[in-house]
């Protein structure tokens, strides 16, 4: 009769976080049903976005690979093409960036000076406005 009340409290329990997690089989299936829910995923990606480790792992993640990185920077660069007020905010939040990072303003600037077209342009306008 002991072992009655045992085998109720077993399967009355209900299984943690960290049961499912250990079972790799089982963690895989949650993950996969996860990511291919239109909803679920969603709701993920909301829950990460308010985390800040999550933001910068994300970020960090989908930038180091190439194939992820053109999949960002070649629809933002479209954007920019067709959008003059993004374009604007592109230029905008890039000024920002160097305004507040001297190592990134280096960057900026070394990339700028092998467009010939972009330097001459800055040149005349500074010319133009008597900045040298």
């Amino acid at each position: 009769m002991a072992a009655i009340p045992a085998f109720s409290f077993a399967c009355n329990t209900k299984p943690t976080t960290e049961n499912y997690s250990k079972d790799d089989n089982q963690r895989m299936d949650v993950v996969n049903n996860m990511t291919h829910n239109q909803s679920y995923m969603a709701e993920m990606m909301d829950e990460m976005m308010k985390n800040d480790s999550c933001k910068k792992m994300m970020m960090e993640n989908t930038m180091s690979a190439s194939g992820m990185r053109g999949m960002h920077v070649e629809p933002m660069m479209n954007m920019c093409k067709d959008d003059t007020a993004m374009y604007k905010m592109m230029m905008g939040k890039t000024m920002e960036m160097c305004n507040a990072d001297s190592a990134k303003c280096k960057m900026t600037m070394g990339s700028m000076i092998s467009h010939p077209d972009v330097m001459n342009a800055i040149d005349g306008m500074c010319e133009k406005n008597k900045m040298k």
